[in-house]
């Protein structure tokens, strides 16, 4: 009997430890979010804002210890109620040789950017995010799709940036909302 006693307390033992050791449970009924926010300084009011048909207005590129490369040509930004931001700019052969002098490609005379964004409000800043693609990757020129864009809104006006890691300006992109830009 003795024996039987140990035997039923070494399972209850180990049942026990098994029902400690499960991983944790999902929540029981999900948290309250509420409603997104909205308003001036908000993500949602930044996407009304930068939705719809930009034109490109001007563009200097600055590569290190050379003087700036000012972009000639015509484009246009196109923002979606998703989140998706492409950029095409047809740029002039003059333009092309000196793009890509400093390893920004131009396929076909055209400097392109494509894909779905995210809204930093803190930092001011677009990210693209690739389906498929690694985050963490070495960065490749000034306008390289992994750089976040630093941006600045005034009436009808964008302006775009991108920068190094040490916070030194490679890009400056100036675009004009072709109607009806909301104020932001």
């Amino acid at each position: 009997m003795n024996s039987r006693r140990w035997k039923v307390a070494v399972v209850m033992a180990a049942l026990a430890a098994g029902i400690g050791a499960c991983g944790p449970k999902p929540l029981e009924r999900p948290l309250p979010l509420g409603p997104p926010k909205t308003g001036p300084g908000t993500i949602a009011e930044a996407r009304k804002y930068l939705q719809g048909r930009w034109t490109f207005v001007s563009m200097e590129i600055y590569p290190s210890g050379q003087p700036p490369i000012k972009v000639k040509g015509t484009g246009t930004l196109i923002y979606d109620e998703f989140a998706n931001m492409d950029v095409e700019i047809h740029v002039d052969p003059e333009t092309v040789k000196q793009v890509e002098k400093i390893g920004i490609p131009v396929p076909g005379g055209v400097i392109q950017t494509k894909g779905q964004t995210l809204i930093d409000m803190s930092g001011h800043t677009l990210r693209y995010v690739r389906e498929g693609e690694d985050v963490i990757r070495p960065l490749t020129h000034a306008l390289d799709i992994g750089r976040p864009r630093y941006w600045e809104a005034e009436a009808t006006q964008l302006t775009l940036r991108t920068k190094d890691d040490k916070g030194t300006v490679l890009s400056v992109s100036v675009w004009r909302k072709e109607s009806g830009a909301p104020s932001f």
